[in-house]
């Protein structure tokens, strides 16, 4: 009898010790958002490349080496955005230096392909806080 009640014993500690509930909290990670609106005027460079550079105040070093930078953009007057891609043939990229964006819309061979820019378009630069793992 001894025996089966240190049996019940150990089994019922072991199950309270190996279900017991641990609340873990997270923070909300900060992040801020800009959003420029941009004609195709404001656009510089050649029939098969254009770029568009955008002034970020907030775009610090801390951004650069550590933070998440991303981009996204409406052609459709803010109604949906989309992640810089391929449009009309053209492939859009952005590179972005401490202060700045620069957006890019080029022919992906840089051959003879003309590289039409949307009349009009939002540019929203995200920038979020991040933990760098080494």
């Amino acid at each position: 009898m001894k025996k089966i009640l240190l049996a019940l014993l150990i089994g019922t500690a072991t199950l309270t010790v190996g279900t017991s509930c641990t609340k873990e909290y997270y923070d909300v990670v900060p992040s801020i958002t800009m959003v420029y609106e941009r004609t195709a005027d404001q656009w510089e460079g050649t029939d098969n490349q254009a770029f568009l550079t955008l002034p970020v105040p907030e775009l610090t070093e801390y951004y650069v080496k550590q933070g998440v930078v991303s981009v996204a953009y409406s052609d459709d007057g803010e109604r949906t955005y989309k992640s810089i891609g391929t449009k009309a043939g053209a492939a859009y990229s952005f590179d972005y230096r401490v202060g700045s964006v620069t957006i890019r819309a080029e022919d992906p061979i840089l051959g003879d392909f003309f590289v039409e820019v949307p009349d009009r378009i939002f540019i929203k630069v995200t920038l979020t806080e991040a933990d760098f793992v080494e």
